[in-house]
């Protein structure tokens, strides 16, 4: 009765030792597969992936844009001047400029000789004039356009007097070709003076606000675009101011 009670050995028991081997070894490369796995993704060049950081917080703060600082300097209206006006008669004007502060000496066409000074405020200049017979006055010459200054002016005589100024010397470029220049200068009795590009000499003059050219015993008469910075012939050509 002894033998029939007793409980079955386990299957592996009946197992030879070359198959209990070879069980023992399947069941340790089931257990170390995932790891192999995991070591593999990382010698094959792989990455494997973390957790994510968060990013560092700076205190930078952002760069802002500034508007670009617009010029304050002044207008530039040095130099000579060819004159006309109401009362005040054809003349010269030499400015000279520091700043605001404006001087100048006048040569009038009949002889005379006077002084201005002056404070050039915007594109204003308030001045005051005098001239070696005694006259004088005051008022105001606006710089409407870069060859033009026009105004009023006033003593005890003239009440509604007007002034005119237009840089005529300079060079000007014949046909507005910059290799073509014209050097071009006057005097208080408004004779001018033209160098062209080979050196040669011309003659002309101006008659209040108006350049006449004297070529071959005839004047062509140019008038002054004020606007455009030119001069248009009554031939048909052109000059175009290139600077001083």
């Amino acid at each position: 009765m002894e033998f029939f009670n007793r409980k079955p050995a386990p299957a592996y028991c009946f197992l030879p030792t070359a198959s209990l081997r070879t069980l023992l070894l399947l069941l340790f490369a089931i257990i170390c597969c995932p790891v192999n796995s995991f070591a593999q993704g990382e010698a094959s060049g792989g990455r494997i992936p973390t957790s994510p950081t968060k990013p560092k917080e700076t205190n930078t703060t952002p760069k802002t844009s500034t508007a670009p600082k617009r010029s304050t300097g002044l207008d530039d209206i040095s130099g000579k001047w060819w004159t006309t006006g109401n009362g005040f008669g054809d003349s010269e004007l030499v400015i000279s400029q520091s700043g605001a502060n404006i001087s100048g000496m006048i040569s009038f066409a009949d002889g005379r000789t006077g002084t201005l000074k002056g404070t050039l405020v915007g594109k204003r200049l308030q001045h005051t004039w005098t001239s070696s017979d005694g006259n004088g006055g005051s008022g105001w010459l606006e710089l409407s356009w870069a060859n033009f200054l026009g105004g009023a002016w006033h003593n005890a005589r003239v009440k509604d007097g007007s002034w005119t100024l237009n840089r005529i010397e300079g060079q000007w470029c014949f046909g507005g070709n910059r290799s073509r220049v014209r050097r071009v200068t006057h005097d208080a009795q408004g004779r001018l003076t033209m160098v062209t590009e080979d050196g040669t000499q011309e003659q002309g003059h101006m008659e209040g606000p108006y350049l006449f050219l004297d070529l071959d015993g005839q004047s062509i008469k140019g008038d002054m675009f004020y606007k455009g910075n030119r001069v248009d012939f009554a031939n048909g050509f052109f000059w175009t101011w290139c600077g001083r």
